[in-house]
Order: structure tokens, then C-alpha cells, then sequence
């Protein structure tokens, strides 16, 4: 039963909004940083390696059985962390958003306390009774896809190519998902200045197809 609570929580057909976000992709696409197969690849890796993936990953890691005051202190870390304005607001309306969706569907579940999306759903995958690798697991492979699935709507590029590139980073998430189950709250950080100005430049494009 906890599997197939997690496959619907991490669903991209789970009402979170979050398909509404490109993370900067939309900008990059837009100003010809992305345009091929092999450059989406090297997005997606470089984001598991030195942006989301060592950010949200492991504080949903963390936020799995964590406390009241620990999940405070993972959101308090996440808004510092996540400097663009645009990227935090996604992501603290998507765990709110994922929130409600969990109360309504599963409205036995005591809900967490938590803010942001990855925290928010490590604290309710726990709630489901899903293991803690399978938790981390699910939520790289949620986003994987979802950016994949971004881009052929960004790109000339076909679903097929699209799952092609998501395969091409299977070491990378296989790489972020162990990092994320053996880190500690001082192990979170990012380092991506192209996608954070991608990210604060989205707003002055002249059409747009995601909010951020």
C-alpha cells in the first residue's frame, strides 16, 4: 500500500501546480543556453549535482521523520538558500499546494507542519508509511521527469528525446540520491549563477509559458 501511495504523492498528475515551474529552464531555452538534446542533459545533470540536487533533495531526505522543529529549521534554511524570489515563492506554494492535495486525499494523515515543497514531501511520504531511500528516490525521479517533460514544450524535442535525456542522467541521480540519504543540514548548498539569473530575468520575457 505505501508504494502505491508514494506513485500517486510523486504522480506529476497530483494537483501541486508544480508542472507551472520550469526552474529557470523557460529563460535558458529562450536565450539559446538550451537548445539540443545534449544540452538538456547537461542541465538536468548539472542541476542534480550542483543546484536542486544538493539543495531539495536532501532536505527532503532530511525532513523524512524529522520534528516540528527540525522541519523549521529545514524551510528556515531552504529560504535562505533559494535567493531568487521567483524559485522560493514555487516552491513554498507547491508544498502548500501539496498540502491540501494530501489533506483531501488522504484526510486521515496528520498533515506536517512544513513549508517547502521538498520538506513538505519528505515529511508526508514518512506520514504514508514509505521508507526513506524510496521517499528520496521518488522525489528526483518526480523531478526529472516533470523538467524533461518542461522541455518539450520549451524545445523542439519530442517525448521520446525528452526520456532519452532523463535516462542519460541516471548516474548523476543514482549519485544525488546517496549523497542526499548521508547528509546533514550543514551539507546543503547550491552554486548555479546562470540559473538564478535565468531565473530573476524570466519575468521581463516578452511571452512566457511557466510562472518561473
Amino acid at each position: 500500500m505505501s508504494v502505491l501511495r508514494l506513485l500517486q504523492l510523486a504522480d506529476s498528475a497530483f494537483p501541486t501546480g508544480a508542472y507551472a515551474f520550469s526552474d529557470g529552464l523557460e529563460t535558458l531555452t529562450v536565450r539559446g543556453a538550451v537548445r539540443t538534446p545534449a544540452d538538456l542533459t547537461a542541465f538536468l545533470a548539472g542541476q542534480l549535482a550542483h543546484g536542486w540536487g544538493t539543495q531539495d533533495v536532501p532536505a527532503c531526505a532530511l525532513a523524512w521523520g524529522a520534528d516540528a522543529d527540525a522541519l523549521a529549521d529545514l524551510d528556515a534554511l531552504l529560504d535562505d538558500l533559494k535567493l531568487v524570489p521567483g524559485p522560493r515563492h514555487a516552491s513554498t506554494r507547491v508544498g502548500t499546494n501539496l498540502r491540501r492535495a494530501a489533506a483531501h486525499v488522504w484526510p486521515e494523515l496528520p498533515l506536517p507542519t512544513a513549508r517547502h515543497h521538498a520538506t513538505t514531501f519528505g515529511a508526508l511520504a514518512h506520514a504514508l508509511g514509505v521508507s526513506r531511500p524510496d521517499t528520496v528516490s521518488a522525489y528526483v525521479s518526480g523531478w526529472l521527469l516533470g523538467r524533461a517533460t518542461s522541455a518539450t514544450r520549451l524545445m523542439k524535442l519530442g517525448g521520446l528525446d525528452a526520456q532519452r535525456c532523463a535516462s542519460a542522467c541516471e548516474e548523476a541521480a543514482q549519485t544525488c540520491i546517496h549523497a542526499a540519504l548521508n547528509a546533514t543540514p550543514d551539507d546543503l548548498c547550491t552554486f548555479t549563477p546562470l540559473l538564478d539569473l535565468a531565473a530573476s530575468e524570466q519575468v521581463g520575457l516578452d511571452a512566457r509559458l511557466f510562472q518561473t
